[in-house]
């Protein structure tokens, strides 16, 4: 008993001898930034491939554990996730390691405003750690990248004109028509639209949660808002529109498309065709 309490400090030393000359056999794998691609952008958001080299120096096989990864833009945290493992890197080998992020950029404090800014990119870094499993356990391999994110455009709205559908003693109905500019690249989604509208000063529509129809790439539609319009309280406006003038068309509400609230206010003088 006494000579096994005066070995038990030598047995401990040498197993912690053995633990270090194992993690002194072991080199930490490096990890080098290939790319950073934009595999899909809308008015959503964002998605990019990001992609690493994966060097094993050992004389010894590894694998890819688990990735870890957390992205802030201008300065916000606004995603954070894990990918799964199961890569497997040959010994002195090297392997590329791949995983696409979505940001979506009504996550972005204040995004619209950006947007509205004409800005044009976002700040972006990515930072988190790849666990390489090896035979003295998980070894945690940092990454990190910097860099800018081009954003899209907003649609752009504007008053087209006023169309007469039909003229009455006491009622005229007419469509309000708004355009609706998609400068971007990629279809805008459907949409919806909420709005009050004025003629001649005098309320005379609102709505909350109108259908703003799809608009493709490049291209512009049009959004015709219904309206009946009582000719005694229309006054001015009524004659205006019977005799196809200019009339003064405001309409203040809100957009929402792919999430993203766009503040509208549009007022003129618009031209009433028939």
């Amino acid at each position: 008993m006494r000579k096994l309490a005066l070995l038990l400090p030598l047995l401990l030393a040498a197993c912690a001898g053995i633990q270090d000359l194992a993690r002194s056999a072991v080199k930490t794998p490096k990890l080098t930034f290939r790319s950073a691609s934009i595999e899909a952008l809308d008015l959503d958001g964002a998605t990019v491939a990001f992609t690493w080299d994966l060097e094993n120096p050992n004389g010894f096989g590894v694998d890819l554990a688990r990735v870890g990864w957390s992205i802030d833009v201008e300065g916000t945290r606004i995603a954070s996730g894990d990918v799964p493992g199961g890569l497997k890197i040959v010994a002195n080998g090297t392997a590329p390691v791949t995983f696409p992020i979505r940001v979506r950029f009504q996550d972005v404090p204040g995004i619209v405003a950006l947007l509205g800014s004409g800005k044009e990119v976002l700040r972006y870094k990515l930072g988190g750690a790849l666990g390489v499993r090896t035979p003295i356990g998980i070894l945690d391999v940092p990454l990190s990248h910097e860099d800018l994110l081009r954003l899209p455009s907003l649609p752009r709205f504007a008053l087209d004109g006023v169309s007469v559908r039909s003229l009455g003693f006491t009622e005229i109905a007419l469509d309000v028509r708004v355009r609706v500019r998609n400068p971007n690249a990629f279809a805008l989604p459907v949409g919806k639209l909420e709005y009050a509208l004025a003629i001649g000063g005098a309320p005379v529509a609102r709505a909350d949660g109108a259908e703003l129809a799809a608009v493709p790439a490049g291209t512009s539609a049009v959004v015709a808002i219904p309206v009946r319009l009582d000719v005694v309280a229309a006054g001015r406006a009524a004659a205006d529109l019977a005799r196809g003038g200019e009339v003064q068309v405001d309409l203040s509400g809100q957009a929402n498309v792919a999430g993203l609230p766009i503040p509208l206010v549009l007022k003129g003088r618009v031209p009433a065709r028939r």
